[in-house]
């Protein structure tokens, strides 16, 4: 009889472990599916943020006769994700982004205004890629990459805006409040190519290499996801 109830035993414990196990990669799995169906959907994320740096250069254009700078201003714009089926949740993003400031002499010093000289637009048009690191139920951290066209617009008498290629890279953080919202918090630089290779100044060519447009950017969003 003893020997009968220590087989039987020795029978029901391993199952039950096993079973627990099984169970717990179940449960294990099913998290992770539900993850993935939350964020393997469309994404609109209207943003808003803080723009600032953007210098042009004197040699790059005959318009000001001397460096100008952007003024650091305020910026809004609207994000679109597209699913790509992929098990990291990767999102094909499609950005407009747009930031209505001024040129300035960058003269003021502390306390003082620098001498305005016009207004500025400047709008992104970007397609990239948004690339999750991590997932959990609390945050969704990522990376995100993208080119396309800078439009850099002088509010001047007679002058037309340029488009010039433009690209940009940038972490963030995605943070769910239900299955259909969430907030987005991310920062993100940007590089626009403005110089030519008919530069008239060849006597200072080789100090034109970073004389391109250079402006970084901190974004918070709303995402609703469908």
């Amino acid at each position: 009889m003893r020997k009968l109830s220590l087989l039987l035993l020795l029978l029901v414990v391993p199952t039950s472990v096993f079973a627990q196990t099984w169970r717990d990669r179940d449960r294990d799995r099913d998290r992770r599916d539900r993850y993935y169906r939350r964020d393997n959907r469309f994404e609109l994320t209207p943003l808003l943020g803080y723009t600032w740096g953007g210098t042009i250069f004197a040699d790059t254009t005959d318009l000001f006769g001397r460096d100008v700078q952007a003024a650091s201003h305020a910026n809004f714009g609207v994000n679109f994700g597209i699913p790509l089926g992929m098990t990291n949740n990767m999102k094909l993003e499609l950005m407009v982004n747009r930031q209505d400031t001024q040129l300035t002499k960058g003269t003021g010093g502390l306390f003082m205004p620098d001498d305005r000289i016009a207004n500025f637009h400047v709008t992104y048009y970007q397609a990239g890629l948004m690339i999750p690191f991590s997932e959990s139920r609390n945050a969704t951290p990522f990376f995100v990459v993208g080119a396309g066209v800078g439009n850099l617009d002088p509010q001047i008498s007679g002058v037309s805006a340029s488009n010039r290629f433009a690209a940009n890279a940038g972490v963030g953080v995605k943070v769910p409040v239900n299955q259909n919202l969430g907030v987005r918090l991310e920062t993100r630089g940007y590089f626009t190519s403005v110089t030519n290779g008919n530069d008239k100044n060849c006597r200072r060519c080789t100090d034109n290499n970073n004389h391109d447009f250079y402006q970084g950017e901190v974004n918070l969003g709303f995402v609703i996801s469908f």
